[in-house]
């Protein structure tokens, strides 16, 4: 099952970033399904799409722990939840039955 992505998701679909994250839950024992992920791209401006950031709001919607990330040149929020998610702020992986 993929994590449930809302808003500019092609962002990080494009990017390849949703599936990284999806293996970092994996990795690390988390379920997908647990996880919601909300994307805020400001519109273009005239430094066009290369430079523009982004957010990811990471949801663990069990615990109803989030965090915001940024994203775009010179961001690797993937590798920062990574770190997060080793570190517990989104709690432990639950037992899959």
């Amino acid at each position: 099952m993929t994590v449930h992505c809302e808003g500019d998701c092609g962002v990080i679909e494009q990017l390849g970033e949703k599936q990284d994250f999806e293996a970092e839950l994996s990795r690390q024992g988390f379920r997908h399904e647990h996880f919601v992920l909300h994307v805020v791209q400001p519109r273009r401006g005239r430094g066009g799409w290369g430079k523009q950031t982004y957010s990811v709001t990471v949801e663990h919607v069990v615990t109803e722990r989030q965090r915001v990330y940024q994203g775009g040149p010179g961001n690797d929020w993937v590798r920062e939840f990574d770190g997060d998610l080793a570190n517990g702020v989104f709690g432990g992986p639950m037992r899959q039955r």
